[in-house]
């Protein structure tokens, strides 16, 4: 077995893990019950439930009384009747998954953090007691574990900070008492939990930024609490802190498994298991089980990407799964806007309750697919899920489109991961009839007489007219996985993540580069997923990429580009070379062309106008091949 470190049992307190994975909590800002009879959030944990994963954590949340809602209770950012607990964890156990449920004090999540040194003794009892009621409700409603954080600037982290607490009585001062409140808050949740539950508890290795609790404090602490948990789950960062959240949740730019380092030495210092998260999949938690730096690997972007990960892995079917593209477009929408989760690479990450994807289509279709990009590809992968008999045409010879260019960079191995998977799947389905290297011409569609026509054609990228020296401009995608060919003083016009891409790595490969937009400064990466945005920007400024806003990109002449501001103004900024990354404009050509020669025609991706990302791109060809 390719797994064979992951697919141990592990002894967990009372418990025994059936494999060494744990899916990581996580808040899907999902509903419990909707108006028209839909459960989202049992539908979302339903889909996980499957995974093979030893363990399920409820995200983030507080058992207690809402004081909004009579009876109702807070898990995993929804409201739910505490009554329907018990289903939930029904839910989590299906399959043969543990459940468990991350806890915190939810009125000390948000808003200033050192309100804690001012508060009253007998508030911080209130706290303590606050977090026992909770596990007597995890108790009852049937849960396998409780996960207390502990991280990430949460409640106990509070406590033990020398930077926050400044209390002067038994709960701040030296360390032994600025661990005293976790101490006591373990042995209180210990008391309500019984016998059989077992206790994890997540901790931030380092807060990371200067002035906060470093590794050697965490390790301090962590030897004292080890005798009151079963297990340690090791994170860094501070959740509302954006300059740490690539920390929390690293983008496809770091390399996978940047906790492990630390969750080595706390699995060398304590005498319990130890379990990492942060960027983890299964091959990076196998090679760190093996090496014994850790017990297990918590990780929730795998999941989503594919929530029948474990179980496909122990099938020996490894190559079927979704590979996570780390994008962040999940905690993107959940963390920073507060939103219904969704996942760029699996369109019913969130959605699982609208479709039931074990029916096949009320009337097989003869569905032909036009282009071979990411929306082609997952618009055939779906319809023959459907029971539909799918066409795909592509006019090259090799599938992909654009998404080839985008995967090309050096840091974007994740994306090439998941371009090998799309193109695989669909070569291998015998459902689908490929015909690589085939233009599809009106003539051709009308013999192929499809019921539904799906256009998937791309989009065209917008190239200015330069008129003094034009040779000196390049499309980004000439120079994607191919930097070697842009000379030594760059200039790349636009800041959009392509762009910026772009940028770093060229920059990563010994040339200056200068960044041009219309945009000002604070508007940069405005519309991008906010964490991946926040490490590019760092990494830019790192490598030393210069910005330049407010200004218009008017010509290229044999010194460089020649640049237009507000005022008017022309400057120019010498180079070797342009690089346009302006946006691309839907090719609606062929649209024109074909109607009529299908009861549907629909453009989907670039040429639809809904396309620019990967997760515009592989919902749209989902949604479109549903709706078949």
């Amino acid at each position: 077995m390719k797994y064979s470190a992951i697919f141990q049992p592990l002894a967990v307190g009372p418990l025994t893990w059936r494999n060494r994975i744990e899916i990581a909590p996580a808040a899907p800002f999902l509903t419990w019950r909707e108006e028209d009879g839909r459960m989202p959030l049992k539908s979302y944990y339903t889909a996980l439930a499957g995974s093979g994963a030893a363990l399920i954590n409820l995200g983030i949340g507080s058992l207690e009384d809402d004081p909004r809602f009579p009876g109702m209770v807070r898990p995993a950012c929804c409201v739910m009747k505490l009554e329907d607990l018990p289903e939930l964890v029904d839910t989590l156990h299906r399959d043969g998954c543990l459940a468990g449920v991350e806890l915190t004090v939810s009125r000390y999540m948000m808003g200033p953090r050192d309100r804690i040194t001012s508060i009253p003794e007998s508030e911080v009892k209130n706290i303590i007691a606050a977090y026992a009621f909770q596990a007597r409700r995890a108790r009852e409603a049937g849960f396998d574990m409780i996960l207390i954080h502990g991280g990430h600037g949460n409640v106990p982290a509070q406590f033990f900070a020398s930077y926050i607490n400044h209390r002067t009585d038994a709960y701040g001062g030296s360390p032994e008492k600025r661990s005293r409140f976790a101490l006591e808050m373990l042995d209180a949740v210990r008391n309500e939990m019984g016998s059989g539950m077992a206790l994890e508890y997540r901790i931030s290795a380092e807060e990371v930024l200067p002035g906060t609790t470093t590794f050697e404090e965490t390790l301090a602490f962590a030897e004292r609490i080890q005798d009151k948990i079963d297990l340690l789950h090791v994170s860094r960062g501070l959740l509302e802190e954006d300059a740490t959240l690539p920390v929390l949740n690293s983008p496809v730019y770091v390399p996978r498994g940047t906790n492990i380092p630390y969750a080595r030495v706390f699995r060398e210092r304590l005498n319990i298991p130890v379990s990492v998260v942060c960027g983890m999949d299964l091959d990076t938690a196998e090679q760190a089980i093996q090496a014994g730096d850790v017990d297990a690997a918590a990780m929730i972007r795998t999941a989503l990407a594919d929530p029948s990960f474990v179980a496909k892995a122990k099938a020996g079917r490894e190559a079927e799964i979704r590979p996570c593209v780390r994008c962040n477009t999940c905690i993107g929408r959940t963390h920073s806007d507060h939103i219904t989760v969704r996942c760029a690479v699996n369109p019913l990450v969130g959605r699982e309750s609208l479709f039931d994807m074990t029916k096949p289509a009320a009337a097989s279709k003869r569905v032909v697919i036009v282009g071979g990009g990411p929306a082609g590809l997952e618009a055939a992968r779906t319809a023959a899920d459907r029971g539909h008999q799918v066409i795909l045409l592509e006019k090259s010879g090799i599938l992909g489109g654009t998404l080839r260019l985008a995967a090309a960079a050096d840091f974007k191995a994740d994306m090439k991961r998941y371009l090998d998977w799309s193109i695989r799947t669909v070569e291998e389905d015998r459902r689908i009839d490929l015909r690589l290297n085939t233009e599809a011409t009106p003539e051709l569609l009308r013999e192929l007489r499809p019921d539904a026509l799906l256009l998937a054609v791309g989009a065209g990228p917008i190239i200015p007219k330069l008129a003094t020296c034009p040779e000196k401009a390049v499309w980004v995608g000439e120079l994607e996985g191919a930097p070697e060919k842009a000379g030594r003083r760059v200039v790349v016009a636009g800041a959009g993540f392509t762009g910026l891409e772009m940028a770093l790595d060229l920059a990563q490969h010994g040339r200056e580069v200068t960044v041009i937009d219309l945009l000002p400064a604070e508007r940069i990466g405005a519309d991008g997923v906010a964490i991946s945005m926040i490490w590019l920007k760092a990494a830019l400024k790192e490598a030393g990429v210069r910005f330049l806003c407010q200004v218009r990109l008017e010509d290229a002449t044999a010194e460089g580009a020649v640049v237009s501001h507000e005022d008017g103004t022309k400057e120019l900024l010498p180079c070797d070379t342009v690089v346009l990354s302006l946006g691309v404009r839907p090719n609606r050509g062929l649209e024109e062309k074909v109607q009529g020669l299908a009861p549907q025609v629909v453009s989907i991706g670039d040429c639809g106008g809904s396309g620019g990302t990967l997760f515009k791109a592989v919902a749209g060809g989902f949604d479109a091949a549903i709706a078949l």
